[in-house]
């Protein structure tokens, strides 16, 4: 059969290091991106974006693979307020702290394995106008040099849902989970979300080596929250509160209020804001907040043009089911507008492969799905087949069969469904495989070995 020319479609894969790099090259991404899973927002070293680098240039490649960095948004050009909110410092050190951040990836990223690099600018936080200075300072940074002229600058904004935020935010497992990635604040003590960190701290708190840092109730105190670099100097009790989502009201992505979900004002905002400063793609994400929640981009619950694997997908610990931010027809419209300003449309948010292998076929027209989670999976040591790592977003690693079922059909994409939703999702699969004639399906545990559904 003649080559499907109609699209381009990428998936990009966020790797940590060189191993997960050729994983995600064998599984068949086309966008490899540095991104450092302890952390919140990706931050990454630059040595380890070089040995990224160099695996994806040592290794055979069916179609071309090109690379990414987020140069996130703390080291840009803000300060951050307690809650995490961006402060604003003086416009010279907003340029150049742009400059070297944009310039600094570029070059660990280098182009020997493609000439278009991707460098990722996170946004969240933002007001609109300032939004737009930073991007365009990263864009005319790099269209100015020699070697780097050809880097692809992607905005990176994040669509939201407050009202599921604060359903979910209060639960011991999500606060669990943000403790682990130091996503909260000291507190006054007074506050209606705030909690102790002391019941939290034990098995959860990490220092820069990885290594826990309390491994007993006793030894958590305010002393030694603070002398572990927890807590401030300045900390004077141990209640904390999470950090919180940024109403898109009060950065001028809507003009209601009221606003408690990214509508197609906010998405057409955001868009505009990406066009206005030159820069070459969109991506539409979700913050740490509501990923830890089991809030996904795509609501397949909302969306009764797709099959609600969302409902399904219950955590078997926790009993909570996924949920999703944007319906079908919200994301459609994302993916149009995008086309209509001269940008690529990106779609991540804890993507799953049942949320892939639908999205490609019901909006074949998007450019790109982004996925880190979606394609990882639990580490196991071969010479110690009992020493098995954590299953959390720090320590789940990247695996090729996994990757696999992100890809979309023309690149021989397949479903793939967590062991867990055998219980809930039999009759969703036989739906899937008459709807998509000649998708594969399989089972897939915890280490990410898929077993074909029978």
């Amino acid at each position: 059969m003649p080559a499907d020319r109609t699209n381009n479609h990428k998936l990009l894969v966020s790797v940590f290091n060189a191993q997960e790099a050729r994983e995600a090259v064998l599984g068949g991404a086309r966008i490899v991106d540095s991104e450092d899973p302890r952390s919140a927002l990706g931050n990454i070293k630059p040595q380890q974006i070089m040995a990224i680098s160099d695996a994806v240039l040592n290794y055979r490649r069916d179609l071309e693979v090109q690379l990414s960095t987020n140069i996130g948004e703390d080291q840009l050009l803000f300060d951050r307020s307690a809650n995490g909110q961006a402060i604003q410092k003086s416009p010279y050190e907003i340029a150049g702290k742009a400059a070297q951040a944009a310039l600094g990836v570029a070059v660990a990223m280098g182009n020997r394995v493609h000439p278009c690099t991707i460098v990722k600018v996170g946004l969240d936080g933002m007001p609109l106008d300032i939004l737009t200075d930073v991007l365009r300072e990263c864009v005319q940074t790099l269209d100015r040099t020699e070697q780097f002229s050809h880097t692809q600058v992607m905005s990176v904004l994040f669509a939201q849902d407050l009202d599921l935020w604060e359903q979910r935010r209060s639960r011991p497992d999500v606060r669990r989970a943000l403790v682990s990635l130091r996503e909260f604040h000291t507190s006054d003590g007074g506050g209606e979300q705030d909690f102790d960190l002391t019941e939290y701290a034990v098995g959860t708190l990490r220092g820069e080596d990885g290594r826990l840092l309390f491994t007993d109730p006793g030894e958590v105190s305010l002393e030694s929250l603070i002398e572990n670099g927890v807590l401030p100097d300045d900390a004077r009790h141990t209640r904390i509160a999470l950090n919180d989502l940024f109403p898109h009201a009060s950065f001028g992505l809507t003009s209601d209020p009221r606003s408690r979900r990214t509508d197609r004002e906010v998405i057409k905002n955001m868009v505009d804001a990406t066009a206005r400063a030159g820069a070459d793609a969109i991506m539409l994400d979700t913050s740490v907040l509501l990923k830890v929640s089991r809030v996904s981009l795509v609501a397949t619950e909302r969306s009764p043009q797709m099959i609600d694997f969302n409902s399904l997908d219950i955590d078997e610990v926790t009993g909570l089911e996924r949920r999703g931010v944007l319906s079908l027809d919200e994301i459609r419209f994302f993916v149009e507008y995008c086309h209509y300003r001269g940008l690529e449309a990106n779609l991540a948010g804890s993507f799953t492969s049942y949320h892939a292998q639908q999205i490609w076929r019901l909006v074949p027209e998007v450019d790109q799905v982004s996925t880190r989670g979606g394609a990882s999976a639990v580490t196991s040591d071969p010479a110690r087949p009992n020493d098995v790592g954590e299953d959390s977003r720090r320590d789940r690693v990247i695996k090729r069969a996994l990757v696999g079922g992100l890809l979309p059909p023309e690149q021989d994409g397949y479903l793939w469904l967590p062991e867990e939703m055998k219980r809930t999702a039999v009759e969703a699969v036989d739906q899937a495989l008459a709807r998509y004639p000649g998708l594969a399906c399989f089972w897939a545990d915890k280490h990410g070995r898929l077993t074909p559904v029978s």
